[in-house]
Formats: structure tokens, sequence, C-alpha cells
């Protein structure tokens, strides 16, 4: 049996190393702590998680006819795109070349004649758009002529593939002229409204061609001559072939 002072020796040398021991532990595990916390600070630029976008790359699937029918409006979307002329933001130039119909008491004094015009268009959205036209046409060999300068909206009716089927509503300044004798005119500035409908096919992104019928109802007004009193105005149809281009 050891005594008591060797008792003591090997309690206290154990109790040494015990602490030793726990030290050493400590150490180690604080080294790994750094480690790890080094790790994880330089963990940003090299880490994939960070590269990952915060939306999903694949969308939910809400049935085959919700998704069939995505498709088919994106298709649609695509093709009005591509179809330039009357487009949103486009300026389309067209020259028209047609007939005038008189009617009325203007059909039963002259004959119908070839009309000219100039059309302007500018495209507000897809669906409308703004116009003004300057038009001349001469009647029964220069007794009876039409000059018009009218504006109006455009309604795109519809976007069928490359076809515009459209209406259009406006009014305008119109100048009569009649002959009264050989040497003598009258005519006056009267202010009116048309009517009409065409279509319109974009051969090109920047090219069209197309045909419209315009209704145009001239409000009237009564002038003394020496030959008597003239009525000026009237109402007449148009039919007019189109081409122009858009920019």
């Amino acid at each position: 049996m050891k005594n008591p002072v060797t008792q003591f020796r090997d309690r206290l040398s154990f109790r040494f190393r015990t602490a030793k021991s726990l030290v050493l532990v400590g150490a180690l595990v604080g080294i790994a702590s750094v480690a790890a916390m080094n790790e994880g600070l330089a963990a940003p630029e090299t880490s994939t998680w960070s590269n990952t976008p915060s939306y999903p790359s694949t969308y939910p699937s809400y049935g085959n006819s919700n998704k069939n029918r995505g498709k088919s409006t994106y298709s649609r979307e695509r093709e009005r795109e591509s179809v330039a002329p009357f487009s949103p933001g486009s300026h389309n130039v067209a020259l028209e070349l047609g007939q005038a119909f008189l009617m009325g008491d203007l059909g039963d004094h002259y004959t119908d004649s070839i009309l000219y015009q100039v059309h302007y268009t500018y495209g507000v959205s897809d669906i409308f758009g703004f116009e003004s036209s300057f038009g001349y046409s001469d009647h029964s060999d220069g007794k009876f002529s039409m000059t018009s300068l009218v504006t109006g909206l455009r309604t795109n009716l519809a976007w069928f593939d490359k076809v515009v089927p459209y209406g259009i509503l406006g009014l305008g300044f119109y100048r009569p002229s009649r002959q009264v004798t050989a040497t003598n005119s009258v005519s006056a500035a009267l202010f009116g409204v048309h009517l009409g409908a065409g279509v319109s096919l974009a051969l090109t992104k920047e090219l069209f061609f197309g045909a419209g019928i315009t209704f145009h109802d001239v409000f009237g007004t009564t002038k003394k001559t020496s030959a008597g009193d003239i009525d000026l105005g009237g109402t007449y149809t148009s039919f007019l072939l189109h081409a122009g281009m858009s920019f």
C-alpha cells in the first residue's frame, strides 16, 4: 500500500495529464473553427449557390389547353409584329387611284370620273391609326371638280396573316367647283364627313397594297350667280386602289 505522499503525487500527475489533454483538444477545436470560418468567408467567391437565379428556370404547367393557347397567342403576336405597315409608330404614305361616283344632284348633272389621292397614315396602336388625305377629281370636261383635304381615325379590324381589313371615319374640308359659263365658275370651301372600309396587304415590311371604298357627304351651300342660284355640295362615293410604303 502506497504512503500518503506517493498517493498525493500520483493524483497530481493525473490531473496535470488531464489538463494537458484538455488544452490540446481545445487547441485543435479552435484551429478547426478558424479554418471553417475562413472557408466560409471565401465561399461566396466560389460558391455555385450565389450564381443560382432567384427565379425558377422552368414554370409549372397548368394544363395542355392553357399551354397550347399561350403558344397560339405568341405566334399571332409574332406574325403581327412582322407586319410593319400600319403597326404602332409607323408612317405610311400611299398613292391612290380610282373612281369617284357622284350621287344625288351631282350624279344627275355630271359624269363620274377618275379620282387621284395622296394618303398618309400614322400607326398609333395595334388597333387605331391617324390618317389624312388630299384628293382631286375632275368631271364632265371640267364643268365640275372636287378637291378634298380630310382627316380621321383608322381602325384595324383584324390582323389575319399579312392582310389587314380596316374601317375609317373622319371629317374635313371639300372645295367643289361648278362652271356657270364658259369663262366663269363658282366654288366654296365646305365642311363634310366621310365613312369607309378597305383592306391592305403587306407585300413586304416596307410595301403594301390594297383597296378601299369611302362615302363622302359634303355639307351644301347656295351661291347666287348671274345664271341663278347654284347649289354646291352633295354626296359621292370613291373606290380607290392604293399602293404605298412604310417607314
